[in-house]
């Protein structure tokens, strides 16, 4: 009597394609270790030359920090003042050409009423750099006027409108004028 006795649980398992796939799964993994310590060792031998042209752009940051100061020192002299009285009058010039006015325009013909009309508008830089709009308006009737009010506080370009003086009609005018000046958040 042949009696087979066999212990092993699974007796013919395919072990050599997981020996195959773990090895090639082994060097991939090692390939990527090594690439990981190449960056490394190549990123620490260039940190120095990284700190040295940190220090560089620091030295010559200071460097022009120290001459802005130098030459404000010197624009703020007394026998300077007409200069920079100057410099501020063309940058504010400079700001005030950069308004859109097609723009501006477009903002508040959204908000006008038909029985509203704009006669004046001279825009004006807050020293926040805010666009302060100082307007002269016509309207037909106060309530036109006053629901174009309404819309200037309503809306979300036009802030704080102020009422500065109104005018009744007159022979030659037959149109309520007022005088309101706002503040407009057109970017700059």
């Amino acid at each position: 009597m042949k009696v087979s006795l066999n212990l092993a649980t699974h007796p013919f398992g395919r072990n050599r394609l997981f020996y195959v796939v773990s090895g090639l799964a082994a060097a991939v993994l090692l390939g990527c270790a090594l690439f990981m310590i190449s960056i490394f060792i190549h990123s620490y031998r260039a940190s120095p030359e990284l700190v040295r042209r940190t220090e560089a752009y620091r030295n010559q940051l200071a460097a022009l920090t120290q001459r802005q100061a130098e030459l404000e020192a010197i624009l703020h002299r007394p026998e300077n003042s007409l200069v920079l009285i100057r410099s501020m009058f063309l940058n504010q010039l400079l700001y005030r050409k950069g308004i859109s006015w097609t723009r501006t325009f477009a903002d508040l013909e959204q908000l006008m009423p038909p029985r509203v009309r704009l006669i004046s508008i001279r825009p004006q830089i807050n020293p926040d750099n805010q666009v302060g709009l100082e307007m002269q308006v016509g309207a037909e009737t106060r309530e036109a006027f006053i629901e174009f009010l309404k819309g200037l506080e309503s809306s979300a370009l036009f802030h704080d409108p102020v009422l500065h003086g109104d005018t009744p009609p007159t022979e030659n005018q037959p149109l309520y004028r007022f005088r309101v000046s706002v503040v407009y958040d057109q970017k700059l």
